[in-house]
């Protein structure tokens, strides 16, 4: 303010002072960094030198955000809010209000993209969809090097962190007992300002194969047995394998797929019964042990017996003859008879011990006189073969009888001499009232009957009476002796 005084004879002299500007405005401008492309809504503090916050602005749909009125200072731009997939401003932009700024302080601040992403694997079991804890997975990058290794928890999840931008594929090296490994890798990409979790959900099967170690051995002693086969078929009787037990009774069979199953012994060792009824089993889904099947076989308790009787001499075989089967204790298992061809078979007898006894020998031969023993032992393979030969009768009985030449009336009390070819008297004999004289047991031979006391009024026998006894002859040799009267 000033005054003009009359009289004044000089020049009022003004001296005005002016300020230079203590405040200043900033726009901010908020872009990507690769493509310039406006950024809204990141927030900004605009912080004092002391770190304290004057204003707070969020930039608008160009990206920008204006400051006014900021005095004279230094400040910094810090970022709070940034976009998602974005990196967050790690350091504040720092910038000054100067005295007497006429243009609009002007900041460009570039955010740049993630470069980093993450991954949550969840496994689970493809049917039920249950989780499955402890399956371990590498991740590796393209060149097939491995970047990380983890492993599902408690809620079949891993995560995989801060995986940087690349292709990359999940392979899993260490699968659960019961389920088949994941045969391929899941491929994955992590991108450039990815902002959430990228989650791979893995399904695994179940085993649908199994495997089956079949064990064979002796019933009772627990010996292995090799050689046994087997024929594995399903539920249609369809052959799926055939296997054999080897040097240690082991047979196995690989990659069954699920399902029943039966064992079929086809072949069984010599000496042992075949398994009658086929062991059943089933492969089931997940199965991770090799199923085993102990199979026990017990050894044949039960022989056969083959009789073959023959003629001591000739060999020739003597159909006819007749034969107990006596136990122990003498009881009479069974009875057979020789065939045409000298045999007779017995078949099944328990193991034991047993006897063949002769009852019924053929006319002309000696019954046997010692029973055959035998034994039935457990594991019998072949027939018990028994050759049980025969002699034919080697002595006879002669029946003499004397009688009247004329009337043929018996003649008691004549006596006879049986002599050898060498004039032995081997036998003296006497006829009865009958007129008869029994001569027993004369061994094969030449032989003469001589008469040696005559009945009074009968001429005495001029010529001994020659015979012979042969082997296997069956009746007594009948000799009739006449005498004449003495003539008058």
């Amino acid at each position: 303010t000033f005054q003009i005084e009359k009289g004044m004879t000089k020049s009022l002299t003004l001296t005005v002072e002016n300020e230079m500007l203590d405040k200043g405005n900033v726009e901010i401008t908020k872009v990507d960094k690769e493509s310039q492309k406006a950024l809204a809504g990141v927030v900004f503090e605009v912080q004092d030198e002391q770190g304290k916050v004057v204003t707070e602005v969020t930039t608008d749909k160009d990206g920008k955000a204006k400051v006014s009125d900021l005095s004279v200072g230094k400040y910094k731009l810090v970022e709070k809010a940034g976009l998602p997939g974005y990196k967050k401003l790690t350091e504040p932009v720092s910038f000054e209000i100067k005295k007497g700024m006429t243009k609009v302080l002007s900041l460009k601040v570039e955010n740049e993209l993630l470069d980093k992403g993450s991954v949550e694997i969840t496994k689970v079991d493809k049917e039920s969809g249950a989780v499955l804890a402890g399956v371990t997975f590498e991740v590796q990058d393209e060149k097939d090097k491995v970047v990380t290794k983890v492993t599902t928890d408690k809620e079949g999840k891993a995560n995989v962190s801060d995986l940087s931008v690349g292709k990359y594929k999940l392979v899993e090296v260490e699968s659960l007992p019961g389920y088949k490994k994941l045969a391929k890798p899941v491929s994955f990409e992590i991108k450039k300002g990815m902002t959430e979790v990228l989650s791979l959900k893995v399904e695994n099967e179940l085993v649908d194969k199994g495997s089956v170690e079949i064990t064979k051995v002796d019933k009772e002693s627990g010996a292995i047995l090799a050689g046994v086969t087997f024929e594995v078929q399903d539920e249609k009787d369809k052959v799926v394998t055939k296997v054999t037990t080897d040097k240690d009774g082991k047979a196995t069979i690989l990659d069954l797929s699920v399902g029943k199953y039966k064992l079929v012994e086809v072949e069984s060792l010599p000496g042992y019964k075949e398994l009658t009824e086929p062991v059943s089993f089933e492969i089931k889904k997940g199965m991770t042990e090799v199923l085993s099947l102990k199979i026990e076989n017990e050894m044949i308790d039960t022989g056969n017996v083959e009789i073959t009787k023959i003629d001591k001499d000739n060999k020739a075989p003597l159909a006819g003859v007749v034969f107990e089967v006596q136990d122990e204790t003498g009881k009479v298992v069974t009875k057979v008879t020789t065939g045409k061809e000298g045999k007779a078979n017995v078949s099944d007898l328990s193991v034991g011990k047993y006897k063949i006894v002769e009852v019924e020998s053929l006319p002309g031969y000696k019954k046997l006189e010692k029973p055959v023993p035998f034994e039935i032992k457990k594991g019998m393979t072949k027939s018990l073969v028994f050759t049980v030969e025969n002699e034919m009768v080697d002595t006879e009985n002669v029946e003499i009888t004397k009688i009247d030449k004329d009337s043929k009336a018996p003649l008691a009390g004549v006596v006879f001499e049986v002599r050898d070819s060498k004039g032995k008297v081997v036998a003296k004999v006497t006829t009865d009232k009958a007129g008869k004289a029994n001569v027993s047991d004369l061994s094969i031979g030449k032989y003469e009957l001589v008469e040696v006391e005559t009945p009074a009024g009968y001429k005495p026998l001029e010529k001994p009476i020659s015979f012979e006894i042969e082997k296997g002859r069956i009746t007594a040799l009948q000799l009739t002796v006449e005498n004449e009267l003495v003539d008058t």
